[in-house]
């Protein structure tokens, strides 16, 4: 239904740049020469004027992105906030998992970040 309803739209604007190309082409054949070659004239300049245009906003625009790229830098994770703590008493362990020695905390931060932790057991009445 879509696709109808967009073809209909493209045959009704194709026949409106038809009929309007027909009509401008009449006006245009009654001007003189001096003033098709004025408006050519001034139609073509304004075109070239926005070439420097174009290209300062791109070399702005492209300077700018190149500018947030490299003062983009990944965050270190925060240790001033810990998730909290869950021990559930009586369940079942799960499969012990050994990790790499350079992965486990250092002994001063363990020791700060120990007093800050909070605890909940849940299970134990």
């Amino acid at each position: 239904m879509k696709e109808r309803f967009f073809k209909f739209l493209a045959l009704i604007g194709t026949i409106a740049a038809l009929v309007a190309g027909v009509l401008i082409a009449q006006r245009v054949n009654e001007l003189s020469n001096e003033t098709l070659s004025l408006a050519g004239g001034m139609l073509l300049g304004c075109a070239v004027g926005m070439v420097p245009v174009a290209l300062i906003v791109a070399v702005g625009w492209f300077a700018l992105k190149w500018h947030q790229a490299s003062n983009h830098q990944p965050q270190a994770p925060s240790f001033s906030q810990q998730p909290p703590i869950v021990i559930v008493a009586g369940g079942q362990t799960l499969p012990y998992q050994p990790q790499m020695p350079s992965a486990l905390p250092q002994v001063a931060e363990w020791q700060r970040s120990h007093e800050a932790r909070q605890y909940t057991i849940l299970g134990e009445d």
